[in-house]
């Protein structure tokens, strides 16, 4: 059976938006799926439902600045933090599927500024700015341009009673520690953080194992490749020309191009030594992940060390342990 390269797949350069809808893997998730394995995410599950239930009967109002009087109210925001695996995706997207009506958008942090950018500030609040209710995954301050893009965007969507609901490893007020000098725009993020009722949720990793998967000898790599029966297009990639694609790409691109893959076979896996070509992982699986491509994976290293030693526990450490988690379920799919 035929398995092609990944070179053959390169995105086209377009100025299109996002689908501003769930990804496949949680594109009919619902309130009734949740299973709360602890106090907190049953706390998390009723408040986000009625959340819902309360902005569904609110007016949206005309644009007016938060100075400015009105009648309307203000919108809303929720929060939803906590570490990987704790269901917060899963409460934001059945949020999206529970919200009647059209008036209502679900996409990631970086799609959201990636949308702004190519809309520009002015068109982005009349065009983009006019929905009820906004479903934003990964909330991540981690650069200060993005941080007052997002400021006053999300100003705009409050007064006029528009809601946002947005999940996160990183509680509102410690946005952009140890990523940037958030003491510098510690006004810009906490008028952000204001805006958002917290709701920490715990509990374990629900997709964890007694231990991460194994990643596959070359040797069992290639049997697969040759035999199993798993969605097509295969398609072929090594190690080292992976990155070579994910430097060559904007990461908001990747997802054009895992749309046209049904299975990825990634060869001679090792440790990725520099933080940034790192953090282009990360964000290449979760898509990955979201857009539900199978994938198998040979290397010599535990799955683990996949990421060194020197940034695996930094400021970045939850997206580490993230991908790793969405990395160990993906394989044992």
């Amino acid at each position: 059976m035929l398995v092609r390269s990944l070179t053959e797949f390169t995105p086209e350069k377009t100025t299109a938006l996002p689908d501003f809808s769930p990804p496949p893997r949680f594109g009919t998730t619902t309130f009734a799926g949740y299973q709360p394995q602890h106090p907190s995410q049953q706390r998390a599950l009723e408040a986000t439902q009625d959340f819902i239930t309360r902005i569904q009967r609110a007016p949206v109002a005309a644009f007016r600045w938060p100075w400015q009087r009105s009648d309307a109210p203000q919108g809303q925001g929720l929060y939803l933090d906590g570490g990987f695996g704790v269901g917060k995706t899963h409460l934001l997207a059945s949020a999206y599927t529970a919200f009647q009506g059209d008036s209502k958008v679900y996409l990631s942090f970086s799609e959201l500024v990636h949308t702004i950018g190519i809309l520009g500030k002015e068109q982005a609040q009349t065009q983009f700015g006019q929905y009820k209710l906004y479903c934003i995954d990964e909330f991540e301050l981690d650069d200060p341009g993005n941080t007052l893009i997002v400021k006053t965007f999300l100003a705009y969507v409050f007064a006029r009673g528009g809601n946002v609901i947005t999940t996160s490893n990183t509680p509102p007020e410690a946005q952009g520690e140890g990523r940037f000098n958030a003491s510098d725009f510690k006004r810009e993020i906490q008028s952000i953080a204001e805006k958002f009722v917290l709701l920490g949720i715990e509990g374990p990793d629900y997709r964890k194992r007694d231990h991460l998967a194994t990643l596959y000898s070359q040797e069992k790599l290639k049997e697969l490749e040759c035999s199993e029966r798993t969605p097509e297009p295969k398609v072929a990639v090594d190690w080292a020309g992976l990155f070579v694609f994910l430097q060559a790409h904007h990461p908001i691109r990747y997802a054009d191009t895992l749309k046209q893959i049904g299975t990825l076979y990634i060869s001679g896996a090792t440790t990725i030594a520099m933080q940034h070509d790192a953090l282009r992982f990360v964000h290449f699986i979760d898509k990955l992940y979201d857009l539900k491509v199978k994938l198998r994976v040979s290397g010599d290293v535990p799955l683990e060390a996949l990421f060194d030693s020197s940034y695996r526990n930094n400021a970045y450490a939850k997206k580490h342990f993230r991908c790793l988690s969405r990395l160990s379920e993906l394989l044992e799919e």
